[in-house]
Order: C-alpha cells, then sequence, then structure tokens
C-alpha cells in the first residue's frame, strides 16, 4: 500500500520479518480471527488508592450493609405510606358523600314552589340586606368591572374529590405492587 508521499506501508510480520501491508489480507485475517468476547467477571480496574478491585470494594461494602434490614426498612415505609394514602381516601370518600347527600337536599328544597307569602318575606329581607350593605354591594360590583373576581369558592366541586380519589387509588396500587416487588 502506498503512502500519500508515495513510501511503500511495511508492518512487522509474526516471523519477524517486514511484509508490506495489504488491506485486503488483513480483512480476511480479521474475519477468519474474530470471535466476541464478553466482559470477564472480576475483570475491574484496581484503584490506586486502595489497591482493591472496583468489584472487590463494592463486595464488600454490599457485605456491610444487610440487605434484609434494608428491605425491611423499605416495607415498612411502603405500609406507612399505604396506610396514610387509604385514610386519605376514606376521607374523601365520606366528603364526597356528604357532598353528594346535601345536593340531593339542596335540589328537593329547590323544586318546591315558594309561596306569596314567602316570595313578600324574601323581597322583603333582599330589600332591608340592600339597604343596610349599600357600600359593600357598590364596592363588589366596582370590582367586577375592574375585571377582579371576588372572594373565591372555598369549596371543591363533587367532580374534583371524585377526581382526586382516584389519583389516591392508583397511588395506593402502585404502593402495594411496590411493596409486593420487595
Amino acid at each position: 500500500m502506498r503512502l500519500p508521499d508515495g513510501s511503500i506501508l511495511m508492518v512487522d510480520g509474526e516471523d519477524g520479518v517486514r511484509h508490506m501491508y495489504d488491506p485486503e489480507y488483513a480483512r480476511q485475517y480479521y474475519l477468519r480471527t474474530r470471535k466476541l468476547k464478553g466482559r470477564k467477571k472480576g475483570a475491574g480496574k484496581t484503584s490506586a488508592s486502595t489497591g482493591l478491585a472496583r468489584n472487590d470494594r463494592t463486595r464488600s461494602a454490599l457485605k456491610t450493609k444487610k440487605p434484609s434490614a434494608v428491605r425491611a426498612r423499605q416495607r415498612q415505609a411502603l405500609a406507612a405510606r399505604i396506610k396514610t394514602l387509604e385514610t386519605k381516601l376514606h376521607k374523601l370518600e365520606a366528603k364526597i358523600r356528604k357532598r353528594e347527600q346535601d345536593d340531593r337536599e339542596s335540589k328537593k328544597e329547590s323544586e318546591k314552589p315558594a309561596t306569596a307569602a314567602e316570595k313578600r318575606e324574601k323581597a322583603k329581607d333582599s330589600k332591608k340586606y340592600r339597604d343596610k350593605h349599600k357600600q359593600e354591594l357598590a364596592n363588589k360590583a366596582e370590582k367586577k368591572s375592574d375585571g377582579k373576581k371576588g372572594s373565591k369558592e372555598s369549596k371543591t366541586s363533587t367532580e374534583d374529590l371524585k377526581k382526586l380519589a382516584t389519583k389516591v387509588k392508583g397511588q395506593i396500587a402502585v404502593a402495594k405492587q411496590r411493596l409486593a416487588a420487595l
């Protein structure tokens, strides 16, 4: 093989004699002798500071830690997490039941038609309230016209609570799967 400067590339052969480099022969030799060799077990680099192979250091570190104790702590943590999630779920379900009950009751009351006497009483109360809180109502109307909202609704909707309960159920399922895997 000729190099760009015009000289011929020579390589030392196995027999100690210099040979001209032949890329085709080199490829054939490679294809004949190639064998994939995996990583040898225990073949790690030695550390200058300890003199131990990397695998030896990790083995000694694993021997000092007790895997059963680590797993026991993980199991306890997961069990505690599952317990807190379940209590959270029970509280959410209780809130949902209470909200649905309140919604049913308010729906029943709103379905009843108001009598003439009740209508007069409501109108009278409304007029008293407007007269008494005239300035506050004007301020609220002004805030709304500026694009600012009044007070935020503190209650979350029943649908939001149901979504949150579903999310908590999923978290419980994942935690139980992890606990079973340990």
